[in-house]
């Protein structure tokens, strides 16, 4: 083993090392304290335990004869040997790989370990990153009615264990910050799919989000909102009774905003109100039982499930407060429209 001071007579020789460079070096001795490195110039180099194992590298990897990079911590320490980490450098090889992942918009995966109210913490090849929640895709979004944060945080808290593909879109080595994007890995798949999508078109998604309004559906990078009218043609109250989350389901594109979706699932199949007024016809004189009233007018029920209405004009009144009529009071009237949109049969009084 050649010393500093034996090896100042072999100037022709001597190869000087700097604190924070990264050196090739030879495998010539290993136990479980420590490791020892031939290095160019002939110093020796030594790598201890704690200065073996982390990022991505481990002892036990390292046998006699293999070629290793590892970092200099000190030119030259008590004994005359070059200091070195194993872990540091690599440390210092994945800070590279992340700025160059960074500069060509790579997408690397990453392992969720934590979560918090902010977002999702997790771990690449050793070097702690943050997930933002805004940087979810829908998929992972933690929708929640009311915004509750303890039970945002419980969803968020599903993730941990998972791996995510992601982009780094801050990674900042001096500060050891490293932030990533689960939507902006997603962002060509989402392009694409915008480009070729159009109205009418009938595709496969998954329920990203269940709410009291209807549910999200998500596919090919993009989420669309199948609103509460849109999910049955009959009366539907509360969807989670019929879909979870990670639900498949087939849905018609009834709208395209920018990056704004509306869905329908209805839609995909015939509206069965249509069977059951088939029987009427524009000048046919139709009678029923008035069952409510509104703004919207006099509701008379021709027959289970099919309501005629009476608009308040007809009854000489511009508000239903001041109507005169009876529930359950009977009422006859000619039919003027068959009104699918509403569900509805438009009425004008005998």
């Amino acid at each position: 083993m050649a010393t500093m001071e034996n090896l100042l007579t072999k100037k022709d020789d001597i190869v000087l090392y700097r604190a924070g460079q990264t050196v090739k070096g030879t495998v010539i001795d290993t136990n479980p304290s420590r490791i020892l490195l031939d290095l160019p110039g002939g110093l020796t180099g030594i790598i201890t335990k704690k200065e073996a194992t982390g990022f991505g590298v481990s002892t036990d990897s390292v046998e006699k004869g293999s070629t290793v990079e590892a970092l200099v911590i000190n030119p030259e320490n008590e004994q005359g040997l070059v200091a070195m980490s194993l872990r540091r450098a690599s440390q210092e090889n994945v800070w590279a790989e992340l700025n160059l992942s960074l500069d060509e918009e790579r997408i690397i995966k990453v392992k969720i370990v934590e979560a918090n109210k902010g977002g999702l913490i997790a771990t690449y090849k050793g070097i702690r990153a943050f997930l933002p929640v805004s940087q979810l895709t829908p998929l992972n979004y933690p929708r929640v009615d009311g915004a509750a944060a303890g039970e945002i945080l419980q969803k968020l808290q599903e993730h941990v264990g998972k791996e995510f593909a992601v982009r780094a879109i801050n990674v900042d080595r001096e500060a050891g910050k490293l932030i990533v994007s689960e939507k902006a890995a997603h962002e060509e798949s989402k392009r694409e799919t915008l480009k070729n999508l159009n109205e009418g078109d009938v595709v496969q998604g998954i329920v990203s989000g269940v709410v009291k309004f209807g549910i999200f559906v998500t596919f090919g990078g993009v989420e669309g909102l199948v609103h509460l009218s849109e999910l049955d043609w009959g009366h539907v109250s509360n969807p989670a009774k019929i879909y979870s989350l990670g639900d498949k389901v087939e849905v018609m594109v009834m709208g395209i905003d920018g990056d704004k979706l509306a869905l329908s699932i209805k839609r995909l199949t015939d509206d069965p109100w249509k069977k059951k007024v088939a029987e009427f016809e524009e000048g046919q004189e139709v009678s029923g039982k008035i069952v409510r009233w509104n703004s919207a007018g006099v509701f008379i029920e021709i027959k289970p499930e099919v309501m005629g209405c009476f608009s308040l004009d007809q009854f000489g009144v511009e508000k239903h407060s001041d109507l005169e009529v009876k529930d359950g009071e009977e009422m006859k009237g000619i039919v003027e429209k068959v009104n699918f949109e509403s569900h509805r049969i438009d009425l004008k009084k005998v």
